[in-house]
């Protein structure tokens, strides 16, 4: 009785131990399966962690691009605008003063400071209209070719210009001096039809009409 309950004891013993002994290696198992799956986690949140930081990164320095950017355009745009302004100030100075000499009937100087005018300031808003006194100080002067040539240059730029009548008239007396005709005829036919209320139209109608019966006297 004794060896059989000895027996029994040393077999159940032996076969809690065996549980026990596949239970432990089960829970090794586990234990390192699950420190694995966390390790892989942590570098995952890692990664998570450094790719967030990378974009942020990205997006901080998109923003500082665009501000530079923005910071130097800011600048150039002010550097041009300064610069356009006293570009048109020292334009508007010359034209200016060579307005004041043709009025002062000092034509030789007021062409010399129109052409070198259109030398330095071509780009000007006054270019048109300098072309035009231009014109008028070389016709006060009897320089009648270079009349004819800045005024015919004045009208092919400046269709639209409120002087534009103007200088078909101014065109027309050049013509008269230079003896041609039909050409002083067409211009004064054409401020008739073309412009009606120019301020000068009474003139105009009784120079052409001078014009005609002259032309039927030599024929």
């Amino acid at each position: 009785m004794y060896y059989l309950s000895l027996f029994i004891f040393l077999s159940i013993f032996i076969l809690q131990t065996s549980y026990a002994s596949i239970n432990t290696e089960k829970v090794v198992i586990n234990y390192n399966q699950i420190t694995r799956l966390l390790l892989k986690n942590k570098i995952l949140v890692g990664k998570i962690n450094l790719l967030e930081q990378q974009e942020r990164s990205t997006g901080k320095n998109k923003e500082l691009f665009n501000l530079i950017n923005y910071q130097k355009s800011s600048g150039i745009i002010k550097e041009i605008s300064f610069k356009t302004r006293e570009y048109d100030k020292k334009a508007k100075r010359v034209y200016t003063q060579a307005r004041s000499l043709l009025i002062t009937e000092q034509y030789d100087q007021a062409i010399k400071l129109f052409k070198q005018y259109l030398v330095d300031y071509s780009n000007s808003g006054y270019t048109p209209d300098l072309y035009y006194w231009l014109a008028k100080s070389y016709l006060a002067k009897e320089d009648f070719h270079n009349a004819r040539n800045t005024f015919i240059i004045f009208q092919q730029q400046n269709p639209l210009h409120y002087k534009f009548s103007n200088s078909l008239f101014e065109l027309a007396k050049v013509y008269i001096k230079l003896n041609k005709q039909n050409k002083v005829r067409g211009l004064l036919s054409t401020i008739l039809v073309e412009f009606p209320s120019h301020k000068a139209i009474n003139r105009v109608k009784q120079l052409l009409s001078k014009i005609i019966i002259k032309s039927k006297i030599n024929n």
